[in-house]
């Protein structure tokens, strides 16, 4: 629910302020608007340090139960940036030395001290280089240089000389320090970097102190922000502030003035306020409120879509997915999360479950509903698809034919002549029998099935944009004119296209007066648009409104999507089932069959989500959004979650 916003002038004793705006934060529910302009108050440096050690905590391991409790939140924040300076130097240092071992290894470990001993006896130099292999096979070396060994593509070598000398194409190679030394530091940085994580570890597992320590280091921030927004028009007498109040509080504001020296005055909005979403929503309705944020905010005039987008969603989410067996899986899997989640989970954590469960619902009963378990094939007289929705209204549309005796009973009379001793729909329906690769197939059946999986994508995305105008009536009239314009087009289209609809199958309406009715709401509908839009005086621009029934039309064709992607999944679960692995054996096919579902459920999913969503934030929202709203952000105390 979108609650309404008021905007209040306070004022009071500048002696009372301090109190005035503890209290205010302690209740949490006034947004201040600065009146002073003055320049904003920089974040604490004790905050940033808290929230820098907090970025760091989190990549470590936590263990609330060995946290140094004890300690305060800057001190542990503290000790935790020098430990991780000295963790990334100690890397860092690792990583120079491992360069420099492998640089060095091929000349083997010696001593430093005994190698200048070596020079200052024998007044000889020794130097050290490498140089590309395929070059050093085609030169003639010097006597005085002796070769090492290979790694990769270099040769390195040993130069013995009375002074030092360079060699055309060799690279000097310089040691610093040998290679025995730089494996002693290599494994004491080792046993340095190992005690400073475990003391880093320690101090990270305080991540819900250090989480608690920036709280109030924020709540500190924000408090003295709203203080220093507000004026003082009389010097050091009085101090005033604007405020949103959400209109449900407004009670509660003159209960929290009461024991203060302090006033309040409701001022009007002006034009160029930009007046934030107040959004209080419980239970399913905050769980449809976590998906509208994934596109928008609202305005704050706008209807909160919160439920509207959580029902529709799970709905599409169901369509596309399309088989009762994968809805069993995810329910599962619901449970399982559910049953391993923590009493003390974050509120979000716990209303992403209750999502999940909710899609997991809605598609075991719509796969009930298209009679699909997994793919697999489920025959036509088996109980479970005879109770189908989809095979119930398969049935009256086969008894709707084989009762006309119409071109479309005459077609599969001419290929099954079976049908022509049908008794009743579902008989209709399995006369039409034919084996193909060895499995037995029913073509009026298949087509029945997906001839009416077609219309009902159609229908409801004409249900869909109908709440949504529904939803803007009073502010669009026009909507209603498009409402009948897309029910005439359902009525019209199919008996021009020589279809059968469900409306007409199902004896809702005959074909005779869906035509006539059809064309006569085809005309209707957009001449409302066009009064409707003359009333509202866009005059001129009332004709340029006719132009939105190409969008209108679009938007509709636009939920054949449902009917696409559910098509896609359950073709590629059946393939799954019944062509891939036939010659495997058996484990291969049971490892292909539990592969290939992983894949579909994984691909059926993610357009499941994309596209349920975007049904809902495009085509829907079209009609009955504004969007661009901020939230809005009272001060508050502000915890954990």
């Amino acid at each position: 629910m979108i609650v309404k916003l008021h905007k209040y002038l306070l004022w009071g004793s500048k002696s009372e302020m301090d109190r005035f705006f503890m209290l205010a934060q302690r209740a949490g529910f006034l947004e201040f608007i600065g009146l002073s302009h003055k320049k904003a108050i920089e974040l604490p440096e004790d905050a940033k340090t808290i929230l820098s050690a907090i970025k760091v905590a989190k990549h470590h391991f936590i263990h609330p139960k060995e946290s140094p409790h004890h300690i305060e939140p800057l001190l542990i924040a503290e000790s935790i940036l020098k430990l991780n300076g000295e963790r990334e130097k100690l890397l860092e240092e690792q990583r120079i030395l491992t360069a420099e071992i492998s640089r060095i290894a091929i000349f083997g470990d010696f001593s430093k001290n005994d190698l200048a001993e070596i020079e200052r006896e024998g007044k000889r130099v020794l130097q050290f280089y490498c140089m590309k292999s395929d070059i050093a096979r085609e030169m003639t070396l010097p006597p005085e240089v002796i070769f090492a060994g290979t790694e990769y593509d270099l040769d390195y070598f040993i130069a013995i000389n009375k002074e030092r000398t360079q060699y055309p194409k060799m690279v000097e190679i310089l040691i610093e320090r040998p290679i025995g030394e730089l494996r002693e530091r290599l494994l004491a940085s080792r046993e340095e970097l190992a005690r400073c994580d475990a003391d880093l570890r320690t101090f990270c597992n305080a991540l819900p102190l250090l989480q608690n320590g920036f709280n109030d280091c924020l709540n500190k921030y924000t408090l003295n922000l709203a203080k220093h927004d507000a004026s003082t028009p009389l010097g050091t007498a009085l101090f005033a502030i604007e405020a949103w109040v959400p209109e449900n509080r407004v009670s509660a504001l003159f209960g929290l003035l009461s024991n203060l020296s302090a006033q309040c005055e409701e001022v009007a909005i002006e034009a160029t306020d930009k007046i934030p979403t107040c959004i209080e929503n419980k239970g399913l309705g905050k769980v449809g409120e976590d998906l509208i944020y994934i596109y928008d905010v609202p305005a704050s005039t706008d209807l909160d879509p919160s439920l509207w987008i959580l029902w529709f969603f799970a709905l599409f989410f169901a369509i596309i997915i399309s088989d009762a067996g994968y809805g069993l899986l995810f329910l599962a899997i619901a449970l399982v999360i559910k049953w391993k989640t923590p009493r003390d989970a974050p509120a979000a954590v716990k209303r992403f479950i209750k999502l999940f469960m909710i899609l997991s619902l809605f598609c075991i009963v719509w796969g009930c509903a298209t009679a699909s378990f997994f793919g697999i094939e489920i025959g036509a007289n088996n109980p479970f698809r005879k109770i189908s929705f989809i095979h119930t209204l398969a049935s009256q549309k086969a008894e709707y034919h084989l009762e006309q005796k119409d071109d479309v009973y005459q077609s599969y009379l001419k290929d099954y002549p079976a049908v022509a001793t049908a008794t009743d729909g579902h008989d209709f329906l399995v006369r039409t029998a034919h084996v193909t690769e060895g499995r037995t197939k029913y073509k009026a059946l298949e087509d029945f099935y997906n001839n009416i999986l077609l219309e009902l994508s159609l229908v409801i995305g004409i249900l869909h944009l109908t709440t949504s105008f529904c939803r803007w009536l009073m502010r669009n009239p026009a909507g209603l004119g498009w409402i009948l314009f897309m029910v005439g087009g359902y009525l019209y289209f199919p008996v021009y296209l020589d279809a059968t609809s469900i409306a007409n199958f199902t004896g809702l309406i005959s074909k005779h007066l869906a035509k006539t009715l059809g064309l006569q709401l085809l005309a209707v509908g957009p001449a409302i648009v066009l009064i409707a839009s003359i009333f509202q005086g866009k005059k001129w621009m009332s004709i340029a409104e006719l132009t939105n029934g190409i969008q209108v039309f679009s938007d509709v064709l636009s939920y054949l999507r449902l009917y696409a992607l559910a098509l896609a999944g359950m073709v590629m679960a059946e393939t799954v089932n019944t062509t891939l692995g036939i010659e495997a054996g058996v484990i291969g096919t049971i490892f292909i069959i539990l592969f290939g579902h992983v894949i579909n459920i994984s691909l059926s999913s993610m357009s499941a989500t994309i596209h349920g969503l975007r049904l809902n934030f495009l085509e829907w929202y079209r009609y009955c959004f504004e969007g661009g709203g901020r939230l809005f952000n009272p001060l508050r105390i502000r915890k954990v979650k």
